[in-house]
């Protein structure tokens, strides 16, 4: 092996492992992958390294027909708004590239193995609750991804649940600005707007910037973020 070349032997990414150097193209070093299957293939180091770093499933290609044949073929549900949340849960969690990375996968958030493996099993424990317009949510929004920890929720109910709700304590209860917003009748932006321009939690739960706070009664009022 060149002595710039690091050695990988051993490294697994998705369903293959590196066994042994192979060689040079003259510009990267090159390594035998020994797929789950039994095939050998021969990919660039840098290659293997970089899609280990993105959480690629990565094969010799055998997996790659067997997704595609699952998704057109077993489940037939490619086109259901369901597949996209699977994918879009598994992609969030697994790929440093997507928008979402650093809310998920840069904070533990991971998808339990069923779930990964197909959206079979996905469906198979969420499809008996599923009703179309809802959206996944975890309970625990520190816990991942599994059948014990997810439901299907309204959106409302899911912003609610987000770990960065703005929470208010007001003579009705603690809820969340959302909540709040709904209860005295303001518009959630203009509450929004009202509280980051400074202004007192009973003014800014008011109806109007010049009315009285008084109809809001007495109590504790304060905020805090989660």
């Amino acid at each position: 092996m060149h002595h710039r070349a690091k050695d990988l032997t051993g490294l697994t990414v998705g369903y293959l492992t590196a066994s042994r150097y192979h060689g040079s193209d003259g510009k990267k070093s090159l390594w035998e992958a020994v797929c789950v299957c039994g095939k050998t293939v021969v990919l660039p180091g840098t290659e293997l390294q970089k899609q280990k770093a993105r959480g690629i499933r990565a094969s010799c290609g055998c997996m790659r027909a067997a997704s595609s044949r699952q998704t057109h073929t077993t489940h037939g549900m490619s086109k259901h708004p369901a597949f996209a949340v699977w994918r879009s849960m598994q992609d969030r969690c697994r790929l440093p590239s997507h928008h979402a990375w650093k809310n998920y996968g840069a904070r533990g958030i991971t998808v339990c193995e069923s779930w990964q493996q197909s959206f079979e099993s996905f469906w198979r424990d969420m499809g008996p609750t599923y009703v179309r317009g809802l959206t996944l949510e975890r309970q625990d929004n520190n816990a991942g991804y599994n059948p014990e920890n997810c439901i299907w929720a309204t959106r409302k109910a899911q912003v609610n649940n987000t770990r960065k709700s703005l929470w208010l304590v007001t003579p009705a209860g603690r809820m969340t600005a959302a909540q709040a917003a709904e209860y005295y009748g303001v518009k959630y932006t203009t509450l929004l707007w009202r509280l980051a321009a400074g202004w007192p939690l009973a003014r800014a739960l008011s109806l109007c910037s010049t009315s009285s706070t008084a109809a809001l009664g007495t109590g504790s009022w304060s905020s805090e973020t989660t």
